[in-house]
């Protein structure tokens, strides 16, 4: 990141808890409490983690290594791909939430899967626990909204004439977030310095990141080329549309949240000071989508967005029973529960989205208004949780509390 940039999210600072943060984690420790649940993995939620470690890595071991007709390789390539992306939802992710367990052991063990898959799980925590949690949908700040001049994805981004195709290209530049992930972005955020500390990679770091490399190419590619039966071609094939395949994956799941119709893009004032409390400014930046237990069980979660930037150290694995407990809170509040249907209704909402940013027109009027700042608030008079572009529910969320102050 740039230093002017780093500078900036230093600064950044929110408005003081609100009742509605109090109200909701009271709500949430009561559910736990009431029901005797550890806010860890449960039994299901391990079964499910091997279920995707069978799969993904069963299916690359198999495309590289078992005697098989190129085009099932081929196939197996794909399928692994898309076991990877989904291990990366429902295993790397909440590892390195610390989520996973209260056993930092185990935690760590979790996030290694993302270090084995190419992705140093350190700089992971950087640009995604602490500026995207933190900063959520922040323009210049939250890195994920930031793909270079090649896409628009926030209104204050600078509009070039291309952007005008995005719509097109976007779904293929997609394909590229693996790759570009383990070959380049890793590499240059650890030349950085640490956008809070302003510290530089340590050496152990850096012998983590090269060791996490290693083993990725080893495991991915150098394997099936020197003891697998399938010709050269295949293999390096075979590997590239895996990345891509788990490339396009985890784009599309983490666009579908905050890319979407409905959210906001928030901007401090000129001291660095948000309007609204952290709580209540991911109530307004996130949006959850889907509306099956399979889209749960693929995403790991993150179909319940809002929950997970609510409660980032909770296993994934409760967030479908807190959904309604921060719908009603949200509510009670004033604030709007954002839901943009089915998993294909939110990418339509998605690719909408992309088409007005990058013809330049605004999207400040797509926003969810907040009821209380249009009238007193009285719970009765507020829509109940709805579909983004059709009625507008109402709701709340939090988010994790050792990254959720800046500095």
């Amino acid at each position: 990141m740039a230093d002017g940039t780093e500078q900036k999210t230093l600064k950044l600072t929110f408005a003081p808890d609100a009742a509605f943060q109090r109200d909701l984690r009271k709500r949430v420790d009561d559910h736990f409490a009431a029901h005797r649940l550890d806010r860890g993995a449960t039994p299901f939620m391990w079964l499910k983690s091997a279920f995707w470690l069978t799969l993904g890595y069963g299916s690359l071991l198999a495309a590289g290594l078992a005697p098989l007709p190129a085009p099932v390789a081929i196939l197996l390539y794909l399928v692994a791909g898309f076991g990877m992306a989904a291990i990366g939802f429902n295993v790397a992710h909440d590892g390195t939430h610390g989520a996973t367990a209260s056993n930092k052991r185990i935690n760590a063990l979790a996030s290694w899967t993302f270090d084995a898959m190419g992705v140093n799980s350190t700089n992971w925590r950087v640009a995604h626990n602490l500026l995207h949690h933190t900063y959520t949908n922040v323009p210049g700040t939250d890195t994920d909204l930031e793909p270079g001049a090649v896409l628009r994805f926030q209104p204050h981004a600078r509009l070039y004439p291309w952007h005008r195709l995005q719509i097109v290209y976007a779904w293929f530049l997609y394909c590229f977030t693996a790759l570009i992930w383990v070959y380049k972005k890793d590499v240059l955020q650890a030349l950085s310095p640490h956008p809070r500390t302003g510290a530089r990679t340590t050496a152990s770091e850096w012998t983590r990141i090269v060791v996490g490399k290693v083993l990725h190419g080893l495991l991915f590619l150098a394997l099936p080329l020197a003891f697998g039966p399938q010709h050269p071609a295949v293999a390096v094939g075979g590997y590239l549309g895996l990345m891509m395949v788990g490339g396009f994956t985890l784009a599309i799941v983490f666009q579908l949240a905050h890319v979407i119709e409905g959210v906001r893009f928030p901007e401090a004032d000129e001291n660095g000071r948000f309007e609204r409390s952290f709580f209540e400014h991911e109530m307004l930046t996130t949006a959850n989508f889907g509306a099956s237990k399979i889209c749960t069980f693929i995403t790991g979660g993150l179909d319940h967005q809002i929950e997970h930037h609510l409660f980032p150290t909770i296993c994934h694995i409760h967030y479908p029973q807190l959904s309604p407990i921060v719908a009603a809170c949200a509510r009670d509040h004033g604030l709007p529960y954002l839901h943009s249907g089915t998993f294909f209704q939110a990418l339509a909402s998605h690719a909408r989205i992309l088409q007005r940013l990058g013809r330049g027109q605004e999207v400040t009027s797509l926003a969810v208004p907040v009821p209380r700042d249009v009238c007193a608030p009285r719970v009765h008079d507020f829509p109940q949780p709805g579909v983004l572009g059709g009625s507008h529910g109402v709701g709340a969320a939090p988010g994790e509390d050792k990254v959720q102050r800046a500095a």
